[in-house]
């Protein structure tokens, strides 16, 4: 009887982890992330928005989209997605996982994306990327989507997207412990200081861990700091740029053991030619920062795109 009742709770053990019912490591929970990641496909070619959406957080999500402003509110993340899809006929979509990171009863998810559609004028887009989620794990091994951002491989015109509008909403503030705030502040000081300075080699070497993956707007992912050291070395040489003023602030955060999640946003005032030309670049980004073995914070993974 009693060899009876442990088969049967082996096999029912066995039945929950296939069905994703229990997450014990990365490689079941990868699975899990793809069977989802085909459903979305799925929906997102019949141009319905509803099954991202279901997981989606309902208190906090953030969403940031290329080429516009971070979504705090699920109301407006409904409304983006909801544009997006009547604006164009996706024809193929296809996501495919790169990796997941399984961090306490959170996950970090990397990816590429393609996507082949036409918009509403008859004109062809053809959006190859990558995207980086966030994901908390619930109970019974339910995932809720905290947050998502992605980007194209290369320059594409904003303006396919500019029919999307989007309300002005106050960007959250962090929730965190003040010391963590200052903390992770400081790293953003930093940052700055460097970008201001056009000091790419050491924006690489003291902000990123070696074993990094950095993401950024209109190029393919980079990994390691054998990618990662000699893209900011080329991008932010002076090259007659001058950075007359730049911002990068910390909104929400996530801290976890040695590690934080944290939503920032940037604000960089160029100008070139003795100031003859100018621009304004504002972005977001989703950070996963990891204490070294000197307990600093290092970018582990990092995502940016422009607004």
């Amino acid at each position: 009887m009693k060899k009876s009742y442990l088969l049967i709770m082996i096999g029912f053990l066995a039945f929950s982890i296939t069905n994703g019912q229990t997450i014990k490591n990365a490689a079941q929970l990868k699975e899990k992330l793809k069977a989802v990641n085909s459903q979305i496909e799925a929906s997102f070619l019949r141009n319905d928005s509803s099954v991202i959406l279901k997981y989606y957080d309902d208190k906090e999500p953030v969403c940031m989209p290329e080429y516009h402003k971070a979504l705090y509110t699920k109301e407006d993340i409904k409304s983006y997605y909801q544009q997006w899809l009547s604006g164009f006929k996706i024809s193929a979509y296809k996501r495919d996982i790169y990796e997941v990171q399984l961090i306490e009863n959170y996950a970090v998810e990397i990816g590429t994306f393609s996507i082949n559609s036409i918009n509403h004028k008859g004109a062809s887009l053809v959006y190859d990327g990558k995207y980086l989620n966030v994901w908390r794990i619930e109970k019974a091994g339910r995932l809720t989507l905290v947050s998502e951002i992605w980007g194209a491989n290369k320059a594409i015109e904003g303006s396919n997207f500019s029919f999307i509008k989007t309300k002005r909403r106050e960007t959250p503030k962090p929730k965190i412990n003040k010391a963590l705030e200052n903390e992770v502040s400081k790293r953003n000081d930093r940052i700055a200081e460097l970008v201001r300075n056009r000091e790419g080699e050491k924006h690489a070497l003291e902000l990123f861990t070696k074993d990094a993956i950095y993401l950024t707007y209109d190029t393919s992912m980079l990994v390691g700091m054998e990618n990662i050291k000699p893209y900011f070395t080329e991008h932010e040489k002076p090259n007659g740029v001058s950075i007359d003023s730049i911002s990068i602030k910390a909104s929400m955060m996530i801290p976890l053991n040695n590690f934080v999640v944290e939503y920032g946003y940037y604000y960089v005032d160029v100008s070139w030619d003795n100031k003859k030309g100018r621009a304004i670049v504002t972005g977001k980004s989703t950070n996963l920062w990891k204490r070294d073995e000197n307990g600093i914070l290092m970018l582990y993974r990092q995502m940016v795109n422009h607004n």
